[in-house]
């Protein structure tokens, strides 16, 4: 197991960090996204909850595929998903700032945020790690540039 990860790398384990969080992501948007008190019109939106499935498939294919674009694809997918929440979320987020009707924000809805930009910020760095992997010679190729 050991030599598996040490093959595969950081960018790899970060990767299966960044499923599990996108999933959390996932099921905290679909459970508090809606409000229930009907002060605004807040919902849970297709637009929000597609994105992020598409976004944890690419990074599963990034399990398989050892490529940074797929990873740098579902970082792209993943800010899509956080703009449409901010646009589809605004109205509950100026209800509870305003405290209009008291409402207020749950841990599931602070939750969903927070994983959705740590499941960004991971696939961004796992990219980032394996593409400066790539970028690294073997110890092969490092000696023989000194043989010369």
């Amino acid at each position: 197991m050991k030599e598996f990860f040490k093959k595969k790398g950081v960018g790899y384990i970060l990767n299966i960090i960044a499923i599990a969080v996108g999933i959390i992501a996932l099921v905290c948007y679909l459970c508090s996204a809606e409000d229930k008190s009907k002060m605004t019109e807040t919902f849970v939106s297709a637009a929000v909850y597609v994105p992020l499935i598409i976004a944890i498939l690419l990074n599963v294919a990034a399990l398989f595929f050892d490529y940074s674009l797929i990873k740098i694809g579902a970082f792209v997918v993943y800010f899509a998903a956080l703009a449409f929440w901010i646009f589809t979320q605004a109205g509950y987020i100026v209800n509870v700032m305003m405290g209009i009707d008291g409402n207020k924000f749950g841990f599931a809805y602070v939750l969903s945020v927070v994983c959705l930009v740590a499941a960004m910020a991971l696939c961004i760095v796992s990219a980032a790690l394996k593409k400066k992997k790539q970028a690294e010679p073997t110890p092969e190729q490092a000696q023989g540039e000194t043989d010369d």
